[in-house]
């Protein structure tokens, strides 16, 4: 098993992810961040729309507001995901993608709860079996758009999919954890780079999974 990781890093090396994303993040950086600008603003902007419609349910209000927050911000993280798929593989922005992730809003919603839990149970206990837990079901979302797949399967998909292949994953994503920590500034670069790299890496091993 331990042979088995080092042969995948060594295949598919961190150093390639992050050189094959930032050539995709810096010809389309402004497509990138608009797209995620919009997904958080148009979410904002319907939490903030029922809210005032909701003004005189005190307290209810919240809850409803930040209900549809979120199913509004899963629909669109869903296009969003699909966006950065269609990127990588045309080179080619299509913004109806950003807006075609609402059939798939509920499975994105519950399966992100449901990775947060196992996140946050994890860290509980030990820092280590949380941070594990979240790499090893990065790829969730990109399984679910890309495959169609409910939420709990995409997250079982995610978790077998990165099988020899989580420690490019897990490069990605603690580059991406303490840049926002130290450097939170640069978000905006920082979010694309490391969804297209671990768009880049889904994309292989999908790839490795349909040879005979």
């Amino acid at each position: 098993m331990v042979d088995t990781a080092i042969n995948a890093v060594s295949e598919f090396g961190f150093r390639n992810r992050i050189g094959s994303a930032w050539t995709t993040v810096r010809d389309h950086w402004f497509s990138l961040v608009s797209a995620a600008f919009l997904r958080e603003l148009i979410s904002i902007l319907a939490a903030g729309i029922i809210l005032a419609i909701f003004v005189d349910w005190r307290g209810w209000n919240l809850i409803i507001a930040f209900a549809v927050r979120c199913l509004v911000w899963s629909a669109l993280q869903a296009g969003y995901l699909k966006f950065c798929l269609n990127l990588c593989d045309k080179n080619k922005v299509r913004w109806k993608d950003l807006f075609s992730g609402f059939p798939s809003c509920f499975q994105m919603l519950i399966a992100t709860i449901c990775l947060w839990c196992a996140v946050g149970f994890g860290l509980v206990f030990l820092v280590v079996p949380g941070l594990f837990i979240a790499v090893r079901f990065s790829l969730y979302g990109f399984a679910l758009v890309d495959q169609k797949l409910s939420a709990l399967r995409s997250l079982v998909i995610s978790h077998r999919m990165l099988k020899g292949f989580a420690w490019c994953a897990a490069g990605v994503v603690l580059i991406y954890c303490v840049g926002v920590g130290i450097l939170g500034w640069l978000v905006g670069v920082l979010e694309p780079l490391m969804v297209i790299s671990l768009c880049t890496l889904y994309r292989h091993i999908r790839m490795q999974e349909a040879r005979p």
